[in-house]
């Protein structure tokens, strides 16, 4: 959806039209900083950097190819012969490097250049999603087993079965935690609620935000997502950063999604409560005034919680999703099925023709089971009969083979101690740069 470059797309609009009515300066409606706010991106700087960035992604992806930025910075930069909007060439530099993350691939997603998905998230890892899918109950009738042997008669005798009996909960649930240290408290409870974990490295990125959008807007339900993160201006911003993002997703892709955002941890009551050490915020943090005056506190991290209070943690994250869950869903779910089979069974047994079939099915299987049993015999004779007669030939497993030599190692355990140290420092002294 790519827009016009006067500042007229969907985004854009919804801003405008918001400082229309209220009176208030785009400035007084912008989340983020206006370089990072998706609902500031749409300007001439804005589509001349997204546009750049999508001419790019054609010229070194194609059509189609997915990857990652820093890859996409590499190939670019290899190139040798490629200038950015400013007319300077695009090199290998972290200045070049920054420009492309923080600008031209920002702006090429959220003015609808390149789609969110043809950028990979290297930064973090994938989602653990534990979300079941939807169920259409059915029903249908099945002829009893035929084929495994022993078979009891209630195992051959028709019956009625159900298929894909279940029911959803009323929301799709998504716990998000600032470190891959809260796995091992949040992975039960995602597991157990049928909903995803997420463990970005710090923020949750673009493409991370896009495609949670993307599965909640497929899934249908409203969606909670349930943020916890350290208690600093960090934690508490990446709260801020991933509901602007959704907010703006549903004005730029997704309409009908219904999503909510709580930061459920850590909270200034939960510090205290829990009596979690601080830290002082870094002296390199512009926000430390404003965050002390606010919090009357210096930061805590929630890995503090983890080490010193993991149960109460685990009880906050708990409590947090009780409103959005029932735990009696499962229960009443086997209820119904099993009354219905119940229900079903007591018809399909009352009927004639079942009653007559019970008895023409038994007799039958009772020829069955001699004629097994003689099969079986037959087998039995068969195997005491050749086994001992005949020798099975000689096995000859294949051997590995190589025909490339083997390249000089850094380090072998077969290299006595005196080559192996000396080889070793001077690798660290840097004396065989270029040779291995």
């Amino acid at each position: 959806m790519r827009q016009s470059p006067n500042g007229a797309g969907p985004l854009r609009q919804v801003l405008e039209s918001a400082a229309s009515d209220t009176g208030c300066s785009l400035g007084a409606l912008t989340v983020l900083s206006s370089q990072r706010d998706p609902y500031r991106l749409d300007t001439p700087a804005g589509h001349r950097d997204g546009a750049w960035f999508a001419e790019q992604v054609e010229q070194f992806l194609g059509p189609a190819t997915t990857i990652h930025l820093r890859g996409l910075h590499y190939r670019i930069s290899s190139a040798g012969d490629i200038q950015g909007p400013d007319g300077k060439p695009y090199l290998n530099t972290d200045d070049c490097w920054e420009w492309l993350q923080r600008d031209a691939a920002k702006a090429g997603r959220w003015l609808g250049y390149v789609p969110f998905e043809r950028i990979v998230d290297e930064r973090n890892a994938p989602p653990e999603i534990y979300v079941p899918r939807a169920l259409t109950p059915s029903s249908f009738l099945s002829y009893g087993g035929r084929v495994e042997l022993p078979l009891s008669l209630d195992d051959a005798l028709p019956k009625f079965n159900l298929m894909d009996f279940g029911a959803r909960q009323a929301y799709r649930i998504v716990l998000i935690g600032e470190k891959v240290s809260l796995r091992d408290i949040l992975l039960p409870i995602a597991q157990e609620l049928g909903g995803e974990l997420l463990l970005p490295t710090g923020e949750a990125s673009d493409t991370m935000v896009a495609e949670l959008a993307q599965r909640a807007a497929v899934d249908g339900r409203p969606a909670v997502v349930l943020y916890l993160s350290d208690f600093d201006p960090s934690g508490r911003q990446m709260a801020t950063s991933v509901s602007r993002k959704l907010q703006a997703l549903r004005h730029l892709l997704y309409p009908n999604l219904d999503i909510r955002l709580y930061p459920t941890a850590l909270t200034l009551e939960q510090v205290g409560r829990l009596s979690l050490p601080s830290t002082p915020l870094k002296e390199t943090e512009s926000r430390a005034d404003r965050w002390r005056l606010a919090m009357g506190h210096e930061q805590t991290e929630i890995d503090a919680a983890i080490a010193l209070a993991s149960d109460e943690l685990r009880e906050i994250a708990q409590d947090a999703v009780r409103p959005f869950y029932d735990p009696t869903l499962d229960r009443r779910v086997r209820r119904a099925q099993s009354d219905w089979l119940q229900q079903a069974s007591e018809l399909l047994e009352a009927h004639p023709v079942y009653q007559q079939a019970r008895s023409e099915i038994e007799s039958a299987l009772e020829r069955v089971r001699e004629a097994v049993d003689q099969l079986r015999a037959i087998q039995d004779t068969t195997q005491n009969t050749l086994e001992p007669e005949i020798e099975p030939p000689a096995i000859a497993v294949p051997e590995p083979l190589s025909s490339l030599p083997a390249p000089e190692p850094l380090f072998s355990t077969q290299q006595d101690y005196y080559t192996a140290s000396r080889k070793l420092i001077s690798h660290k002294a840097l004396e065989t740069a270029g040779q291995l």
